[in-house]
């Protein structure tokens, strides 16, 4: 496999950069990943768009062309609900049917799980990869990769998304495309 990118929000001057040189990955499904799209998919590599199932724009919502920051996006998500910034099933769909195109999983709720028990942590990891695995399946994608959100790497996660029959798991052993500017 060629070297990892980690990229989130797309700006103009990532696509100056050899991508080709790459394998791509996108985290948490913005908005600015699918403007972008048409002009990704010239890059002939690998490509892998992570989702957050519950973090996704409905059909009917309009899309923020103002592209904020990951966390910024965040922000809204969690403090007002806001989707705005992030991509639609029909564009998950539309991915997904590309060339070089894949999608995976990125949790369903996002959240950092931090200060719990073990056996919290658990059955908090479990089910959020379950409801994850379940909307994919009701939106009729089937994943075979996944990525920590926040690169939080845990070998009890990596157990639950193994059984649960992820292959390609990605975490903090990405370069990020920051590191290229």
């Amino acid at each position: 496999m060629k070297p990892v990118l980690m990229i989130h929000e797309i700006r103009e001057w990532m696509l100056e950069l050899p991508l080709e040189n790459y394998t791509l990955t996108f985290d948490d499904g913005l908005y600015s990943q699918y403007y972008y799209f048409e002009h990704l998919k010239k890059f002939a590599t690998e490509k892998y768009f992570f989702i957050s199932t519950n973090i996704v724009c409905p059909e009917d919502h309009e899309q923020s062309l103002l592209f904020p920051s990951c966390s910024e996006a965040h922000d809204l998500y969690f403090k007002a609900h806001n989707t705005e910034n992030y991509m639609k099933w029909s564009q998950i769909q539309e991915i997904a049917n590309s060339e070089h195109c894949h999608i995976g999983g990125h949790s369903h709720f996002h959240k950092r799980p931090d200060g719990v028990s073990l056996e919290s942590l658990y059955q908090y990891l479990k089910n959020d990869t379950e409801l994850m695995l379940n909307e994919f399946a009701k939106q009729g994608i089937k994943i075979d990769s996944f990525c920590y959100p926040y690169n939080k790497q845990y070998i009890l996660y990596e157990e639950i998304l193994k059984t649960s029959g992820l292959k390609l798991i990605f975490g903090d052993q990405r370069i990020a495309i920051e590191d290229l500017k």
